[in-house]
């Protein structure tokens, strides 16, 4: 079993690639339960490491307030510190851990079900997730 997690502070997009591909939004507990209770079964958790991009700054998209553009940043910073405790739980039960920087442009769902040729509703959280472990084996 392979997982791909797309971090976040109140729901990671989690997927998981056994027999078939699982798509699922967990909170940080539902995710270490995972790893605990799969832990044998799991060959690698592959986790997007937004923090290791060399420049993480947001600037926004056109004109918004400093008070928005200080939000982004807070929201991503606590991505960051979710995804970088994920891996510390992940290491800490022996699992092997796959540090990946988001260099991928956001797919849509029509895109993502023609790619993965997964069939039914995602979110963006759980595609990004999916992508990470396209593929693998």
């Amino acid at each position: 079993m392979i997982i791909g997690i797309d971090p976040d502070l109140e729901k990671s997009g989690v997927a998981i690639l056994g027999n078939t591909l699982e798509l699922k939004n967990l909170n940080f507990a539902e995710t270490v339960e995972l790893f605990r209770t799969q832990q044998d079964l799991i060959r690698k958790v592959v986790i997007e490491a937004g923090w290791l991009n060399r420049k993480s700054n947001f600037h926004g998209y056109g004109k918004q307030s400093k008070s928005a553009g200080e939000r982004i940043a807070k929201n991503v910073g606590e991505n960051h510190a979710t995804g970088k405790l994920l891996a510390e739980m992940a290491q800490s039960l022996g699992l092997a851990v796959v540090l990946v920087k988001p260099v991928r442009s956001k797919l849509n769902a029509e895109d993502f079900n023609r790619i993965t040729g997964w069939q039914g509703r995602t979110n963006q959280e759980q595609r990004d997730a999916g992508m990470l472990i396209h593929g693998m084996k």
